[in-house]
């Protein structure tokens, strides 16, 4: 299973990245936070409930900081690593 996931089109090479050079891709960022954007929306119109939104909202902000302070490709990645930064902004 391993083997095919990691030499799988689709995942493969974004795998390879996260596991090699803690790579998130730009593109996959922005899917993520149009998805928690848009399941906030759609809580909110589903419940009313305000609260439940404003905790998952909090919960989901906290996962988008996370996934934003990594490189989003991997010449960012060697720009971080040749300029003597950190990968991640707290690593």
């Amino acid at each position: 299973m391993e083997a095919w996931l990691y030499n799988h089109p689709w995942f493969g090479k974004f795998l390879t990245n996260w596991n090699k050079k803690r790579v998130f891709p730009t593109r996959g960022k922005y899917a993520m936070v149009i998805v928690m954007a848009s399941t906030l929306a759609i809580t909110y119109h589903a419940t009313g409930n305000l609260k439940a939104v404003l905790w998952s909202g909090a919960f989901m902000l906290g996962v988008a900081i996370w996934a934003w302070r990594y490189p989003g490709s991997v010449e960012e990645h060697q720009r971080r690593i040749d300029a003597g930064e950190k990968v991640a902004w707290l690593k």
